[in-house]
């Protein structure tokens, strides 16, 4: 029987295959690397029992999502455990402010009335306003796009909204986070709250299209809190792969694709580095697309439908930093070692300031940090008493030609990356004093680190290219790509690369394996 083989084992290649094998499909992933998961990875990089998500760590979007719907009985079978998390995150400030936002919306309103008591009311306007959206947006990230499904929907939308409302969700899907937090805040720690979160897509507080994150996760955080995964992230990885292996499925590592075989125009099968011929009805390649024209013949990738793949732009790099500590942080915002995010923007001109630097190709002097202290839900992921700190610094220039501050002088990851990890942790010890003094050991992953763990992180963009309009939603990766199908017939796509983008959802596998079961 032929099979569809898969390309990459990142959290959408093993959602496509558990889906298909689970209907009966004969399937094989192939996977370069030892360890499965793509950016979905668990180790013990500092210390013995200090068990560290080395990139991605929140798998809310998988935990709500409809490969977990589909899947959930097979995979909690095969030992998936979720942490949930009802203080999911804060944000905190130099002067000793903290907002923090838990899944208690009353206790949240008085927090807000503490230290931010004008936009108490916008708040409340903007949990009523996502409460009213959600049954309407959250179809949008599980449909096709384009698709005759999404016209049907949208036009749904639009009976159920109205005409004015339905242009306001328009308006806020291409709004800035400034904009955004404008319309709504008027204290800076509000409005800082929000948009660190467009920060995390690379949506600097100008950059068109942040508002919809700012707004979905910020309110969201309250509505939906977070979800860990139990011992590490990798919990999940490990029951797709036995979901896939226990419905006749293959999973193989250390098998790097080469080259996908072509026959009259359509993909027929892969070849690995060591030789191996794997024969396929189709091939789904996990990989970020831009990757893609060089596992194809010469001929083949000239071609200008193929060729023009190249314009798929990466977002901004990323650092991460793994710390084991003899204890949380001790931070001048107490209340801030109850949440499992700590973001330090500070303020939105911080931010917007970051984001124009690294985008200029300087290091940043100050940039956004996403600071995760999983121990605070999930003390299994360290001895008893000590924890760890998951610290992904954001953003990040591709290519450094310089540093803000004029004190680091290296252009290159391998040179700086210590010393520049050296001047996050004297940020984070202005908010946490002594905090240095806590570390144990600690493992810095450069953007150059990222990209050697994971080739589809280019150049540290952990995001999989960047999420600006230009090419988001029906629009990704790039006309003529879209719809998880390449220009070669029998060639599919998933990842990040495609709609509905980055996270660890499985949303992208979903949406191909219903392709491959029609």
């Amino acid at each position: 029987m032929q099979k569809v083989v898969i390309i990459g084992s990142g959290i959408n290649g093993l959602s496509a295959a558990a889906l298909l094998a689970k209907r009966g499909k004969s399937i094989v992933v192939l996977e370069s690397s030892d360890k499965f998961g793509g950016a979905v990875r668990t180790e013990e990089i500092t210390l013995p029992k200090y068990k560290h998500d080395l990139f991605a760590t929140n798998l809310s979007l998988f935990a709500g999502g409809g490969v977990m719907a589909l899947l959930k009985d097979d995979l909690i079978r095969n030992g998936l455990d979720f942490v949930p998390s009802a203080k999911p995150y804060c944000s905190i400030f130099p002067d000793g402010k903290i907002i923090g936002i838990t899944m208690d919306r009353q206790v949240n309103i008085e927090s807000l009335k503490k230290i931010v008591p004008a936009d108490v009311e916008s708040w409340k306007l903007l949990t009523e306003k996502l409460v009213r959206l959600s049954p309407h947006l959250f179809p949008i990230l599980g449909t096709e796009l384009p698709s005759l499904a999404a016209v049907r929907l949208l036009f749904k939308i639009w009976r159920a909204l109205g005409t004015a409302e339905f242009f306001e969700l328009i308006r806020l899907l291409l709004q800035s986070s400034r904009a955004f937090t404008d319309e709504y805040f008027v204290h800076p720690e509000t409005k800082a709250l929000a948009a660190t979160w467009g920060m995390h897509l690379d949506y600097g507080p100008d950059i068109s299209g942040g508002a919809l994150f700012s707004f979905l996760e910020s309110i969201g955080g309250q509505e939906f809190g977070m979800v860990l995964g139990k011992g590490g992230a990798d919990t999940l990885i490990n029951a797709l792969v036995a979901v896939i292996r226990e419905n006749g499925g293959e999973v193989i590592a250390n098998s790097e694709v080469t080259e996908i075989e072509l026959k009259n125009g359509k993909a027929v099968g892969v070849k690995t580095a060591d030789g191996r011929i794997f024969d396929a009805k189709a091939v789904i390649a996990n990989l970020n697309p831009s990757l893609i024209p060089n596992l194809l013949p010469s001929a083949e990738k000239t071609l200008p439908k193929i060729s023009k793949i190249k314009n798929f732009r990466p977002g901004l790099g990323t650092m991460m930093i793994h710390l084991a500590l003899s204890e949380l942080p001790n931070w001048r915002a107490t209340e801030a070692r109850d949440f499992n995010y700590v973001h330090i923007g500070p303020y939105l001109d911080d931010m917007a300031m970051t984001y124009a630097v690294a985008a200029a190709g300087k290091l940043p002097k100050h940039p956004t940090l996403v600071i995760g202290q999983p121990t605070v839900s999930d003390p299994s992921r360290a001895p008893t008493g000590k924890h760890i700190l998951w610290i992904q610094v954001r953003v990040l220039p591709l290519e450094i030609t310089a540093d803000e501050s004029e004190e680091i002088t290296g252009t290159n990851w391998d040179e700086v990356g210590e010393e520049y990890a050296d001047r996050i942790l004297n940020n984070i010890e202005v908010y946490a004093p002594g905090f240095k003094e806590l570390i144990l050991a600690r493992k810095v992953l450069t953007p150059s680190d990222l990209e050697r763990y994971n080739s589809n992180l280019i150049k540290g963009d952990s995001l999989g290219g960047s999420h600006h309009p230009a090419q988001f939603f029906f629009l990704r990766p790039i006309p003529g790509w879209t719809g998880h199908k390449s220009p070669i017939k029998n060639l599919y796509i998933c990842g990040s690369g495609t709609w509905p983008g980055g996270g660890v959802g499985g949303g992208s596998g979903l949406m191909v394996s219903k392709l491959l079961s029609k």
